[in-house]
């Protein structure tokens, strides 16, 4: 062979090659019509799976102010019509629940809270401890609407009465969405979960709050319950399966 043709030979084998990687790279990633698309960038995974919760009966009701009313014989669904009502469930651990409420609109009475501000809110307690030692995941009604968590820390207080509005510490959230206002009548699903120093709350289905719990909320343990302030609402009341008693005064 001449040295030119052999010139042309090593040339056109080594185009050769260099097309088929290029051609292999370029399959590998789909072609310019590839079906992939970017994950958008607010999505965040779930760190554990939803858990299954079950009903609260009456019986592991331990309602600690206000009333609740009962819809019907031994059943799982209530019903409130106060002002103000507190509750818990005591064989709880307090890391998760559910409420599945309907607002029928605000009560005949409004009570101001301990701080003189009027709300109107339905919400669920987590590691309750008691009056004075306690996380709130709230959904705010009025005014304005939206979901709102604090805690409320008072190592030596265990009666509202002795901590009164002390101790409390709103939580920033590191996402949330905005919530539209409630109408009478509907239906809607508030749950709220703890996973390691991470705090997930739902509504509809949709997570709408996600924030990191400081080490104070973290230390407090208790169980599981619920809150409501001057609204008419009827409810269901879900939590995890019980994990034995936890203390609760």
């Amino acid at each position: 062979m001449s040295d030119a043709r052999q010139r042309r030979w090593v040339a056109l084998g080594t185009s050769g090659v260099l097309t088929l990687w290029a051609g292999a790279l370029f399959l590998s990633h789909g072609g310019c019509n590839s079906s992939r698309k970017p994950m958008p960038s607010n999505t965040r995974a779930d760190p554990t799976e939803p858990r299954e919760l079950a009903p609260v009966t009456r019986r592991q009701l331990h309602v600690t102010e206000g009333q609740v009313e009962d819809l019907q014989e031994d059943g799982t669904r209530f019903a409130i019509e106060g002002p103000r009502q507190r509750a818990v469930v005591p064989e709880t651990t307090g890391d998760e629940a559910e409420l599945r409420f309907t607002w029928l609109g605000t009560t005949g009475d409004v009570v101001p809270l301990a701080s003189g501000q009027k709300r109107e809110q339905v919400g669920l307690k987590l590691r309750a401890r008691d009056g004075c030692n306690v996380i709130y995941a709230m959904w705010r009604i009025a005014p304005p609407a939206g979901i709102v968590v604090n805690f409320k820390r008072n190592p030596d207080d265990h009666e509202s009465a002795e901590c009164g509005n002390a101790g409390y510490t709103t939580v920033r959230p590191r996402f949330m969405e905005p919530l539209e206002r409630l109408s009478p009548g509907e239906t809607h699903v508030l749950r709220a979960r703890i996973h390691a120093n991470v705090l997930t709350v739902y509504a509809d289905g949709q997570r709408v709050w996600e924030g990191q719990l400081p080490a104070d909320a973290l230390s407090l343990e208790g169980p599981a319950g619920m809150r409501t302030d001057n609204a008419r609402v009827r409810f269901e009341l879900r939590v995890p399966q019980a994990a034995g008693p936890t203390s609760h005064r």
